[in-house]
């Protein structure tokens, strides 16, 4: 064994070259690989380290308003958790969870603070759900409603190196008392809350309680603890049949179903819940790419390695013929092909502590090596793969050498060892075009969303909310949208009920017009503005008007889009039709040509615009040129003058429509850095290939260039052979390319249409890449002196 070692490192030393490229290409591999692994492993866990999550499931709702649409809410009424644990006798333990609207107003000393992390939980919610207390106990924290326990570091954020047990923290007329201190939460929980107070606290407000206590109000997430082996269907039609006698239901439209908390996570349908969500088809396809990196690294020794079986070929005939067995020597070539990938796992440690936070910063998680014992077990893996797929086959191939062959010179590699090399290389290319076609598709998509025209003016645009409480009187924001119409810096100023850019406020049942079908019951979305909002966004009107300032019969009048118009079949002439909403019967005064009101990646649907002063609880303001920060500066100047005990939050509407694509460009970052390291390992490979080419061809250069040939087609003659290889992968690659980017694609309403250009252009440059790699060492063999490789002849 000591001599197979000794042995390994002297053959590494002495092919110093093709020990870097493996050792290399094999470290970033692996590393590459256990990165995104990580991530993976990370995205698979979520919930799971909680002790009860084998049996604890989340209460959701689904609402059918009509018979092709059905609501989706990860909400229940409030008062469900007390009949569920008192009447389901499979159910063990219930606990709540509350979220409030927006930001937290939290006042320390002087300071507001605008909170955007907080919830209300049930006293028990710590019993249920893991947390590790720092500083307090859950003991301390249930002693008293106005209690509340935050984590390590808002601890750190608002007291600094001072300890705030005890430490009061304001919001309006409450005054919390921190009895606890949380460490802060793992990277796979999909409850991301800095400041946990208790729903008990809430119920002081006799406002809130009486809204909370209505059946027909969903406002509260409920978990459940359910006894083993419970079968959740059936408990969740159980709950169904008890929530629609409570509410008197006679047309079974409202359903409840049990969920996993460990689903929670990867959930489309209940992304309402204010919880971290991931995408679970692109967490597989990361998955995939994990392995095929660490593949493709391992790819790149086989070739080198058994591309080199030549220059080993006496070495193996000599010890053969002196008694060397060949179980012996496939055990020094398996030790020198695991001595290869401990080295590179070393490497590849250092390269993951320094790229982490790259990735940290990408994917917007914080991952720990030292206390994630999973990572230790992917490097594990991971090495012991490259060991096996790197050390079998090579090994054998050399081992298997007959000496009488190799010392009279016969070919030993033969044509299939060389088709083997070539099959890999093609495999290794194919995957590296793959992944740059989808690189380019998914930038020119983002490109598309964020360059299309979405049918209003956004730019030079911030925008603010009020909190509800002060837009529902419709005083306060009338007084801040007169004041910031007098300002200087400020060019116009317009209220409306959310974001245009992504407005979910929606709403079914209370439409109707003349010839309405009494069974049609459409979702559409609801837009209360001010009556300059069109002016303000510029928006195009293709029949009607616009509301009109101070019209009375405009604050029942409608203005509706071109998709609703379509979708409810509403006849011609349009305009000056009857049509009644939330109770306000009143006429279609005019049709707004369709935009965009949420992110491209979905459909138009229907949309009311209507007047309601009470609804009016976002800004949108318009600054002068060159006056952005005195505008800003001076509207929240105005703010604290009228809401001086909450806090100043603004964002421009650029910025908020780039940022519901940010999973998108997440992907494009990710698809970036891998495609780039994919070609970077492939490249080694064909580095060290064309360099081996070239070496073994040396005489054939030298009589060639004795006999005239000229120094191009020299490289033209070494190059060739490869060039071909990555065309064919560049017609392997093309159709599985098409079918991955329009699956991808599929989940935009609005998209780019693939054409043959984007693959011919990816290919081109993987096949310009590759030239360069290779023409490298070909020019360098066809500029050598052939005296110097024929002088031993």
């Amino acid at each position: 064994m000591a001599h197979h070692i000794k042995t390994a490192f002297r053959n590494l030393w002495r092919n110093r070259l093709y020990s870097f490229l493996n050792i290399g290409g094999l470290a970033l591999g692996m590393a590459t690989a256990v990165l995104l692994m990580l991530w993976v492993q990370n995205e698979f866990s979520y919930e799971t380290y909680h002790q009860k999550a084998k049996n604890l499931y989340r209460v959701n709702t689904e609402f059918k308003v009509s018979e092709n649409d059905t609501w989706h809410w990860s909400n229940v009424p409030m008062k469900l958790a007390e009949k569920l644990k008192a009447e389901m006798p499979e159910i063990k333990e219930t606990t709540r969870l509350y979220v409030p609207y927006g930001d937290f107003s939290i006042k320390l000393d002087e300071d507001v603070i605008g909170e955007s992390n907080v919830a209300f939980i049930d006293k028990n919610w710590f019993e249920v759900f893991d947390y590790q207390f720092v500083m307090g106990s859950n003991k301390a924290f249930q002693k008293d409603k106005n209690n509340i326990a935050i984590t390590e570091s808002r601890a750190k954020k608002f007291f600094g190196d001072e300890n705030p047990i005890g430490k009061i923290i304001k919001h309006d007329s409450l005054n919390f008392v921190v009895s606890a201190v949380l460490k802060d939460l793992p990277s796979n929980s999909s409850f991301r809350f800095q400041f946990f107070a208790q729903n008990e606290v809430r119920m002081t407000n006799p406002a809130d309680k009486k809204n909370d206590e209505d059946w027909g109000n969903y406002n509260y997430q409920t978990f459940v603890v359910c006894n083993e082996n419970t079968n959740t269907q059936f408990l969740s039609d159980k709950i169904t049949k008890n929530f629609q006698k409570i509410r008197e239901e006679k047309d079974n439209s409202t359903k409840l179903s049990l969920s996993p908390v460990t689903s929670i996570h990867f959930d489309e349908q209940y992304r309402d819940d204010n919880l971290t969500h991931g995408e679970k088809k692109i967490t597989y396809i990361f998955s995939i790419i994990a392995i095929i990196i660490l593949l493709i690294a391992c790819i790149n020794y086989v070739n080198l390695t058994t591309a080199q079986a030549s220059l080993r070929a006496k070495e193996v005939g000599i010890k053969k013929l002196i008694g060397a067995s060949s179980g012996s020597l496939f055990n020094q070539f398996f030790i020198e092909s695991a001595l290869t990938s401990m080295i590179a796992l070393g490497l590849s440690i250092i390269l993951v502590q320094i790229a982490l936070p790259n990735l940290e910063n990408i994917v917007e998680n914080k991952f720990s090596l030292v206390e994630n014992p999973i990572i230790w077990l992917i490097f594990g893996l991971s090495t012991l793969f490259s060991i096996i797929f790197t050390g079998i086959y090579p090994s054998i191939l050399l081992s298997s050498f007959q000496p009488i062959k190799v010392l009279k010179g016969f070919n030993i590699g033969g044509s299939k060892s060389s088709d083997f090399r070539k099959s890999l290389v093609v495999f290794q290319f194919t995957f590296t075009i793959i992944l740059l076609i989808g690189t380019f598709v998914i930038y020119k998509q983002l490109r598309f969303i964020q360059t299309k025209q979405l049918g209003y003016n956004k730019e030079q645009v911030f925008s603010f909310a009020i909190p509800w409480f002060a837009s529902k009187s419709g005083k306060a924001n009338l007084t801040i949208f007169e004041r910031l119409k007098t300002e200087s810096t400020i060019k116009n100023v317009a209220l409306s009920n959310m974001n245009i850019v992504e407005m979910n406020s929606t709403h079914s049942g209370s439409l109707n017009w003349k010839g309405k079908d009494p069974k049609f019951s459409p979702t559409v979305s609801q837009m209360a503005v001010s009556a300059n909002y069109q002016q303000f966004f510029d928006l195009k009107m293709t029949d009607g008007r616009w509301f009109k300032e101070g019209n009375v019969a405009d604050e029942k009048n409608v203005i509706l889009n071109e998709t609703a118009i379509k979708e409810f079949n509403i006849p011609k002439p349009v305009v000056g039709q009857s049509f009644e909403f939330h109770g306000n019967k009143g006429q279609i005064v005019g049709i707004a040509k369709d935009f965009h009101f949420r992110s491209p990646k979905e459909k138009i649907t229907p949309l009311v615009v209507f007047r309601s002063g009470n609804w009016l609880s976002t800004f949108f303001v318009k600054t002068e040129p060159m006056q952005v920060s005195n505008a800003i500066s001076t509207t929240e100047k105005i703010w604290k003058e009228i809401l001086p005990n909450q806090p100043f939050k603004y964002e421009f509407l650029d910025q908020t429509y780039e940022n519901l694509h940010r999973a998108e460009q997440k992907q494009l970052m990710l698809f970036n850095v891998f495609a780039f390291i994919v070609l970077l390992i492939s490249c080694f490979g064909l580095f060290g290939l064309a360099t081996f080419t070239a070496e073994t061809r040396i005489k054939e250069i030298g009589i060639r260039k004795v006999l005239g040939a000229s120094i191009a087609g020299i490289v033209g003659l070494l190059s060739k052979d490869f060039i071909k290889l990555v065309l064919v992968a560049i017609v392997l690659a093309s159709p599985v390319a098409w079918w991955l980017v329009n699956q991808w694609l599929q989940n935009f309403a609005y998209k780019i249409e693939v054409r043959w250009w984007m693959f011919a252009l990816s290919g081109v440059f993987a096949l310009l890449i590759a030239l360069l790699t290779v023409s490298y060492q070909s020019i360098r063999a066809a500029l050598a002196n052939p005296t110097e490789s024929l002088k031993v002849e």
